[in-house]
């Protein structure tokens, strides 16, 4: 099987992605593409066989509350949900998604919010590749339950215990991933890659079903708003042989 991970931007200089090959020997990691425009983007999501598996980094989805808000205030007659609230609690819904408030207690530090800062950016990117991939007959089901799930490679690392976020430090805590020399320069020199590359480790737990899915009561919410999937701690090392 093949597992692509993605470092999605809001425009191609900063988005980089890796595809990782595995079989029962080992996994391969091949080089990084740099500087990805969305027709690279569609032809490697589009090319997904139906083993394969891949993790983006990139938010799936708004808070729910935030685009209630965004949908009452532009009514002809706007009004704006708790907006006589007192406290940060109605702040805190339009700018946090559920996904992003869970997987805060396993990240060295919270998701940036989608809706109140530059990510923003990165989220419309990817609804334009999400509904042109519908269009191309590859849906993506947002709870990460179809071939391309929502990832978040600080919330992995800091699972996996990978402080340094070297190439060093992840092939002395998984050395049955092999990366050939001209493609470890890469790796080494862009945050881009090497995110990319652990959206691709990310993306084969996911298939393994080694990272925290949605509860029922949750599904409902993380098919509109996203899901992050991260693995458990100490998973690294169970990729290769895990099924």
């Amino acid at each position: 099987m093949r597992t692509l991970g993605v470092d999605l931007s809001a425009s191609p200089p900063r988005t980089a992605a890796a595809v990782i090959e595995w079989s029962a020997g080992g996994a391969v990691a091949r080089a990084p593409l740099l500087g990805c425009t969305d027709e690279q983007l569609l032809k490697l999501l589009s090319s997904l066989r139906e083993e394969d598996q891949a993790g983006v980094d990139c938010p799936f989805g708004w808070p729910a509350a935030f685009a209630a808000a965004m949908s009452a205030h532009a009514a002809p007659q706007p009004t704006w949900p708790g907006r006589d609230a007192q406290g940060a609690d109605d702040l805190r819904a339009l700018r946090y998604r559920h996904t992003d408030l869970i997987v805060t207690a396993h990240a060295p530090r919270p998701p940036l919010s989608v809706s109140f800062d530059k990510l923003g950016a990165v989220a419309a990117r990817w609804a334009r590749l999400q509904a042109l991939l519908g269009g191309l007959g590859h849906s993506v089901d947002r709870t990460g339950a179809g071939q391309v799930a929502e990832v978040y490679p600080a919330a992995a690392r800091h699972q996996w215990g990978l402080t340094l976020g070297t190439v060093d430090e992840l092939q002395a805590a998984a050395p049955w991933l092999r990366i050939a020399e001209e493609a470890r320069r890469p790796y080494a020199a862009s945050r881009d890659a090497y995110d990319a590359l652990i959206a691709a480790l990310v993306a084969r737990a996911i298939r393994c079903r080694l990272t925290a899915w949605p509860a029922t009561e949750d599904i409902d919410l993380a098919r509109t708003e996203g899901w992050i999937h991260f693995p458990g701690p100490g998973t690294l090392g169970r990729l290769l042989d895990a099924h």
